[in-house]
């Protein structure tokens, strides 16, 4: 397997953070990259780590925002994402 196969950038994710940038900078640099944009005012009313991050940014944007709820709501998120990486590389795996 080439070292690319195994970096995944451009794929699931967009890269390292150039040295001495922020990640927030890193991020934000990124905008233009990104390949989809999260409806905040959808509810798809599943679990899932899109309705995770769509509930953070409603959330975020109340005038007093719950800090115990988004953070429950990170890990939450988090949580799904590893599943989603482990299930991708199980699948990765059955690929001759």
């Amino acid at each position: 397997m080439r070292a690319r196969d195994l970096d995944e950038t451009g794929i699931t994710n967009l890269g390292p953070v150039p040295e001495g940038m922020s990640f927030l900078h890193a991020t934000m640099a990124m905008r233009g990259k990104r390949k989809f944009i999260l409806n905040p005012e959808h509810h798809s009313k599943r679990l899932t780590i899109c309705e995770t991050l769509r509930e953070i940014h409603r959330e975020s944007e109340k005038p007093e925002p719950d800090m115990v709820a988004i953070r429950e709501l990170v890990m939450s998120a988090g949580d799904m994402a590893k599943r989603m990486d482990a299930r991708m590389k199980e699948l990765k795996g059955m690929i001759p």
